[in-house]
């Protein structure tokens, strides 16, 4: 079986997610709680406003994420592949052994915090459907917002200050956008915005030390495959002030002909996305299942 995995980014977090990391607290070093304030408290989650939080949910969504993937990492065959969709690279380059888990779960720490830095006042991130891309790009730029992530044709992410955000969002309504939904996420990320924040993440990572990359982590950027950590790590510090084509990268995976493919993380957003692309490969996510067993049982169909 060739398994392709996708990893999520923010925005659809919740109190579960957050009751299954506290439940699992002996699977982190002893400082969790100083990485992910209040998570020895499985109730603390349920305050949706914390759990936007850049330096909350950034550090414990990838900790969700690779307890997910060290519980079938043994059981399912090496992946032909990862992606991760913004921060899900973190994780997507953590399973491809670009850092350890612990390493990772630090760095999405200080990730969350150079992007609180970078900007002051309030921004926000609008995903808007129905919209031809040229238009939407050209659009943006004269409201003074930005392109940030192209999903798939017609289905594009805008980035920007909050009161700019609300104006474009009355002008894509006006041009006929279908939908418009306003994501969970305070910083625009993939933005020129976080130049200050790509630059001070570059610095942190230089200095990890070299490791092996075990398998190749196609980037959001632009869908193309790292074969080395090196390349791995330039694209996790681009990525955070560079838009992200995801409908590129999920071409990429499509091209390398999986069997199946498994979005991990929160959420299963992806999956819907890999599905409108490539019907004939079968794709679900973690969270569809009520256990690791139950993803294991499905992907045993596709052995």
């Amino acid at each position: 079986m060739r398994l392709a995995l996708l990893f999520s980014g923010q925005g659809n977090q919740r109190p579960e997610h957050w009751r299954q990391v506290s439940r699992e607290r002996a699977r982190w070093p002893d400082d969790l709680p100083a990485i992910i304030p209040g998570i020895d408290d499985p109730e603390a989650g349920n305050d949706m406003e914390m759990l936007s939080r850049n330096v909350v949910a950034q550090p414990l969504i990838f900790a969700q994420q690779m307890a997910v993937w060290a519980d079938l990492r043994e059981l399912v065959p090496r992946p032909v592949a990862v992606a991760g969709y913004s921060l899900g690279e973190m994780a997507a380059c953590c399973a491809a052994g670009v850092f350890s888990p612990e390493t990772g779960l630090r760095l999405c720490r200080q990730r969350a915090v150079a992007m609180d830095a970078a900007v002051r006042g309030e921004y926000a991130m609008l995903a808007v459907l129905g919209l031809d891309d040229a238009a939407l790009e050209a659009m943006a730029a004269q409201l003074g917002v930005a392109l940030a992530i192209r999903n798939a044709p017609r289905h594009a992410v805008v980035a920007g200050p909050r009161p700019a955000i609300e104006r474009a969002a009355e002008r894509f309504a006006a041009a006929g956008a279908s939908r418009l939904v306003s994501l969970a996420v305070r910083t625009p990320s993939h933005t020129p915005w976080l130049d200050a924040a790509a630059e001070a993440f570059r610095q942190q990572l230089a200095a990890l030390p070299d490791r092996r990359l075990m398998l190749p982590v196609l980037s959001a950027i632009d869908g193309q495959p790292s074969r080395s950590a090196q390349a791995a790590l330039d694209a996790l510090a681009r990525q955070i002030r560079s838009p992200l084509d995801w409908a590129a990268c999920l071409h990429g995976i499509r091209e390398l002909q999986p069997d199946v493919v498994l979005e991990i993380g929160p959420g299963n957003a992806l999956s819907k996305l890999f599905a409108e692309l490539a019907p004939e490969i079968p794709v679900r996510a973690s969270d569809d299942f009520r256990s690791s067993a139950g993803i294991v049982d499905w992907l045993r169909r596709y052995a």
